[in-house]
Formats: structure tokens, C-alpha cells, sequence
């Protein structure tokens, strides 16, 4: 048999082109970077965390190396913080309102898939300030940019924002936004009230507040119940790299005038019951952990609006890029299935073609 000039002679006496090995290399390369990659997503622990949890507030001695200080502009030592012993479990973070905030500046912080949920005792408007700053002061807002936000807000009110029922905005209040002009995507999440009636969270009172995204749902809970549900599917290079400021937002607004205690990010979207755990004092990350059979009362006034259901979610904890982990992993396997057939069918060529005989 006679060998073209630039071909090899295979092992099996397939013929094989300089360029198809080399592609039939990096096809290989790929598989194998896939492949490591799938896995250290799912075993690499997350810098800082501690069984999937990073504490933000908890106890002075807990404190996190990741948490900012601010007063208005200026960065602040930590050793400044305002540490009181009337928290709801030992000692709370006090905020008073003129310009303190936290920022949890964590750079691998992703907004796809996460929890973060504690303990907030509002006291409404700061002292000296007018009573209706209070109706713009945020527990929070997760950031990328100025184009990629969440935040939420205990009591937000506008009588200019109504349903068709003519029911205006005069409660909790979460805003998501993402990209500008025409690719914006904005949600807003409300419950709408009839004249006399509010939805805030009531002041002086310690409630617990979660919300969860999971890649496909975001959700918020107030005291362990279901409050705000919505589709909201979300990939994962986009929700890098985001900033958590506590009390606050990107927008100049009165900050937080409370209490902030037990509060933590977690590397992975709790379900219902275990937020109603968190609500009832029960650690879920710890081993054999249950729900007691009596747990504490919800607000006391309830949303005229129906809270939409669940249906759609999961209950699992282990996801890739926003989605169950089990269909990246077979999506994975396809993928490596299809180099390898590639590979191979790029290798074992029927000896009649691509050669002269003699």
C-alpha cells in the first residue's frame, strides 16, 4: 500500500492525517477540561464559607474579613461597629440610619444560585429625620452594577403605583433588574393594598427575612412563609462578582434605621422547610435536624393576594450553571460520548480511502 505524501499509518492500518490527530487532540483536551471542570463546581468549597455558610452578622467574634463598614462615603474599621447585647440570639449589628451600611464585597459571590437570610428589627425612620424616609430605606440590595440589581425594601409606599383595582403600593416591596434599553429585563414584586390597609413590615419587631434563587425561581419568605415566587431564570457568568450591601443601595437612599442579627449567605437555595427551620431557631446544615411542631406566627396581617405556589421548583440543593445538577452532569456525559465517537470515527477509516493501492 502507498502512503500519501502528510499521512501516517495507524496502528490497525487505518490511516490517519497530521490534522485530524491534532484536532482529534484538542477534541480530547476539551473533554477532559469539561469533565474537571463539572467536578470542581460541585466539590470545591467556596472560599470563606464554612458548611456552605458565610456568616455576615452573627457575633462579634464571627465577624466576617469580607464585610466593609461604611458611614456615608467613608470606609470605617470594623472595631467601630455598633455591637448590642438586645439581639435575637445574643448580639446584634445596630444600625442607626445616617448613612451605615455593610457591604459584603466577595468576588466570587453569585447571584444565580444562593440563599441569604437573618434576622431584621426595624425601628422606621432614623432619629431627627423625617417620617417619610422610612418608606425608602432597603434591608438590602444585591448589585453587579447599575444595571444588575436586587433589592428590597421593609416598607415601600406609592400611591401612584396601582392594579387594576385601583390597590396601591403600601408594603414589602423587591425590585429586579437587569441589562438597559431594550434587553432590560424588570420585575417588580408587591402585594397591592386597598385603602387603610398595609403590608410593611411592622416596626419594633424582629422578623426573619430569606430570599432564594435557585437559577429557574427567586423567592422571598418572611417569617418562614412563602411571601413573593417568580420564574426568573438566570445564567451564570452574568451573576458574578456581586455586591451584598446591608442596609442600603446604589442610590443614595436613607439607610437602614435597625437591628441586624444571624445573618448569612448560603452557597445553595434552601427549600420552604428548611427557611421554616432557620424561622424556628433550627440550624438545617446540622446533622439530624427537624422542624418543631409549633413554629412562630407569620405577620400579622396577611396579603390580599394569593402567594403563588410552588409548583415548578425543586427541593434540590445540588445545581450546575443554574440548573439540577444531574442534567449538566448528563448533558456532560452526551458531550464526552459524542468526542469520543468523534474521535474515533476521525482514527478507524476504512483502508480503501484517503490512500493510493498498488
Amino acid at each position: 500500500m502507498l502512503l500519501n505524501r502528510g499521512e501516517a499509518l495507524g496502528d490497525m492500518g487505518m490511516l490517519r492525517k497530521p490534522k485530524q490527530m491534532k484536532r482529534c487532540l484538542i477534541m480530547a483536551v476539551t473533554a477532559a477540561v469539561f469533565a474537571t471542570l463539572s467536578f470542581s463546581w460541585t466539590a470545591g468549597a467556596l472560599q470563606g464559607f464554612t458548611s456552605k455558610r458565610l456568616w455576615i452578622v452573627n457575633e462579634p467574634q464571627n465577624h466576617s474579613k469580607y464585610i466593609d463598614y461604611y458611614v456615608g462615603d467613608k470606609e470605617k474599621p470594623n472595631s467601630a461597629l455598633n455591637w448590642v447585647d438586645n439581639g435575637h440570639t445574643g448580639k446584634a449589628v445596630s444600625l442607626s440610619g445616617n448613612g451605615e451600611l455593610l457591604d459584603l464585597d466577595y468576588n466570587q459571590l453569585q447571584m444565580h444560585t444562593m440563599t441569604i437570610a437573618g434576622w431584621f428589627y426595624w425601628r422606621g425612620a432614623a432619629e431627627g429625620k423625617d417620617e417619610t424616609t422610612m418608606y425608602t430605606q432597603r434591608f438590602f440590595t444585591l448589585s453587579r452594577s447599575d444595571d444588575t440589581w436586587l433589592t428590597l425594601m421593609p416598607h415601600a409606599k406609592d400611591e401612584k403605583k396601582k392594579d387594576e383595582n385601583g390597590n396601591t403600593l403600601n408594603g414589602v416591596y423587591m425590585a429586579f433588574s437587569m441589562g438597559k434599553g431594550n434587553n432590560r429585563v424588570f420585575y417588580e414584586f408587591w402585594n397591592p393594598a386597598p385603602k387603610g390597609i398595609s403590608y410593611g413590615i411592622p416596626l419594633n419587631q424582629w422578623h426573619h427575612i430569606a430570599l432564594t434563587m435557585n437559577g429557574q425561581y427567586i423567592r422571598l419568605y418572611i417569617d418562614g412563609r412563602l411571601w413573593f415566587e417568580r420564574m426568573l431564570i438566570l445564567g451564570v457568568e452574568e451573576m458574578r462578582n456581586n455586591t451584598l450591601s446591608i442596609g442600603g443601595g446604589r442610590w443614595g437612599d436613607p439607610t437602614l434605621n435597625g437591628l441586624v442579627d444571624d445573618l448569612a449567605i448560603y452557597s445553595f437555595a434552601m427549600n420552604q422547610k428548611q427557611i421554616s427551620m432557620l424561622n424556628a431557631g433550627v440550624d438545617p446544615l446540622a446533622s439530624n435536624a427537624s422542624l418543631p411542631q409549633t413554629t412562630r406566627r407569620s405577620l400579622p396581617q396577611s396579603p390580599t393576594t394569593q402567594t403563588p405556589g410552588s409548583s415548578g421548583s425543586t427541593d434540590d440543593n445540588t445545581s450546575l450553571l443554574g440548573l439540577p445538577a444531574w442534567t449538566v452532569y448528563m448533558a456532560g456525559g452526551l458531550l464526552g460520548a459524542f468526542i469520543l465517537l468523534s474521535v474515533l470515527l476521525n482514527i478507524y477509516k476504512p483502508g480503501g480511502k484517503g490512500g493510493k493501492q498498488d
